[in-house]
């Protein structure tokens, strides 16, 4: 088990372990029993709930680190599989969510500080925000067990560690074709939001960096580096 910190209260843990990266060993979990000043991305407010999973790891490695957004995203799929027993209600979502029965129950935040790459993650285990713009869904409303904070972070820096060494080792291509064997409206139509425009077509993979390719009416592929996607 990789080294780990609990906190009761933190204001964020991702804010906590960059503040101490250089002090850190690479592999550092830390987990809050309370959030007071979560984000998720694009500044969004990721909500406090009591019971649910709020924790991030510290990474020091070389190389194209974004990448570990899948490699995070796997490992929750499959911690969050192997504890409910019910892998095919959990799917992934471009670019770092986790959906439950087709909602989000969890997202990921990668922040960078110099050389450490902080992976934040949380999971809606017994509570869910319900005024927010996308629908959430935790595993409690959806009627699965409900494992423990502690419990789904053993689970989860296993597979972490696990898909984290196929990455070092093999590079991108097989966390690519995980990544997509569990994801949400593969060959399906989608509209990705890229703030000015609202391209829309076929989601067909992933390309070698990890964007989003859409296949546009017109028939040609279109990479998407960064923005949201939404089913149509």
């Amino acid at each position: 088990m990789s080294s780990v910190t609990h906190l009761t209260e933190v204001g964020s843990t991702n804010d906590w372990l960059l503040a101490r990266a250089e002090a850190l060993p690479d592999g550092h979990w830390v987990i809050t029993d309370r959030q007071t000043a979560g984000r998720g991305r694009r500044g969004r407010v990721w909500n406090d709930g009591a019971g649910n999973f709020m924790g991030s790891v510290l990474v020091k490695a070389d190389g194209p680190v974004q990448q570990l957004s899948f490699v995070a995203a796997l490992a929750l799929h499959d911690a969050l599989a192997a504890l409910t027993g019910q892998p095919a209600r959990f799917t992934l979502k471009w670019p770092n969510d986790v959906l439950l029965d087709g909602t989000k129950c969890s997202g990921i935040l990668l922040e960078r500080q110099g050389e450490a790459l902080v992976i934040g993650m949380g999971v809606n285990l017994v509570y869910h925000p319900d005024a927010t713009e996308r629908p959430a869904t935790s595993l409690a409303a959806a009627g699965l067990p409900v494992p423990t904070p502690a419990a789904l972070l053993d689970e989860l820096a296993a597979a972490f560690a696990h898909w984290r060494h196929i990455w070092a080792r093999d590079s991108f291509a097989p966390i690519r074709t995980a990544w997509l064997r569990r994801a949400s409206g593969v060959g399906s139509r989608i509209v990705a939001r890229l703030g000015s425009e609202s391209p829309e077509g076929l989601f067909t993979g992933l390309a070698d960096d990890g964007a989003l390719l859409m296949q546009l009416d017109d028939g040609t592929t279109r990479a998407i580096h960064a923005g949201e996607v939404f089913a149509l």
